[in-house]
């Protein structure tokens, strides 16, 4: 009895005081992937992405320690590039050797939150020159005069939320969705973004209750809005006519409908990018909110580089709202009219 007791001393001495052999993964490198694997992979060729980093790579705090491996901030960004192209954490893992699912989870929300954080500079709602430029640019491509921007709303799928009103993110279509109101350009980037209302709330809720409709109601901005029958016709929200009577009205809501399209290709463009809007974004509420924004900034940031599209030409995003069940507004329909009978007749 003696003896058995002393191996058992013995080995757990030895146990105790033997180091601990820590298993490392390699971690992956840059040069591992040809261009066109990067950008399959990443969304941004390696140019675009340098160019990226230099936007925001100064922020990004270093190290993140994964499994003993400190990671700069180049592999931080690409993991979070990698689960906007997928939506998967479980990809990600299996793409990005040596980076744990927690470990990039993790770094999806730091990565978003920054990025959230650089809206302001990419996001911007045009002003002055800018502002006469949009317009000038809408005139010349589609025949609608003084636009400044079309808005529409998109479903993004989520994740049910942890909450007891989750059931008002179940959109219409019968999934958990944020509805996330977006205001494209000509150049078929965010102008404006909203991505906190549940996939329940009706587009033109949206609108009435954006700070964007606050500042048009009070001139702050100079120029028209153009969105679809889920909206009623304002004095800066111009919409189509339900009922067209006559020529002039028909070629209205023509050219209506063809500048318009640019928020709904805008739309296509946006989640043809980031599959994980398509897809669903399986993270907690707060989390998905970021990510949406993010995906809207690097959107922006792609354009302004030239970044080339994804696939295929997008196609327009058009969810099929239901007709807004409110009157249009008089003096709206009264500045509607207006522009019918200067430009359509």
């Amino acid at each position: 009895m003696g003896d058995y007791v002393n191996r058992l001393v013995r080995l757990y001495d030895v146990n105790v005081r033997m180091p601990r052999i820590r298993t490392l993964l390699p971690q992956f490198r840059e040069d591992d992937f040809s261009d066109d694997a990067f950008f399959d992979r990443f969304r941004f060729t390696k140019d675009g992405f340098n160019q990226l980093m230099h936007f925001i790579g100064d922020d990004i705090p270093e190290p993140e320690n994964n499994r003993g491996h400190p990671m700069s901030p180049r592999t931080q960004v690409l993991v979070a590039l990698r689960y906007y192209a997928t939506g998967s954490f479980q990809i990600v893992h299996g793409d990005l050797q040596g980076v744990s699912q927690p470990s990039a989870s993790r770094l999806v929300k730091r990565v978003s939150g920054l990025l959230t954080r650089k809206r302001a500079e990419v996001i911007r709602f045009p002003i002055g020159q800018e502002a006469v430029e949009n317009k000038r640019k809408f005139y010349e491509q589609y025949g609608f005069p003084d636009v400044l921007g079309c808005v529409d709303g998109v479903h993004v799928p989520i994740e049910a939320p942890s909450l007891d009103e989750r059931e008002i993110y179940r959109c219409r279509k019968g999934f958990m969705s944020l509805n996330v109101q977006g205001i494209a350009d000509t150049d078929l980037k965010f102008i404006n973004i909203v991505n906190r209302w549940p996939g329940s709330t009706h587009d033109s809720r949206i609108f009435d209750n954006s700070r964007i409709c606050f500042q048009l109601e009070q001139r702050q901005f100079e120029g028209l809005l153009l969105g679809d029958k889920g909206y009623a016709c304002l004095p800066f929200l111009m919409t189509p006519f339900r009922n067209p009577a006559g020529r002039a009205q028909r070629r209205y809501n023509r050219s209506h409908k063809s500048t318009r399209s640019a928020v709904e290709i805008m739309f296509g463009i946006w989640k043809r990018k980031f599959p994980c809007l398509k897809q669903g974004i399986r993270v907690k509420l707060d989390t998905a909110m970021s990510v949406i924004t993010a995906t809207a900034v690097l959107h922006n940031i792609a354009i302004d580089l030239k970044e080339p599209d994804v696939g295929e030409e997008a196609e327009a995003e058009d969810d099929d709202v239901p007709v807004v069940d409110r009157d249009d507004n008089v003096m709206g329909a009264s500045i509607r009219q207006t522009i019918v009978q200067q430009h359509f007749q």
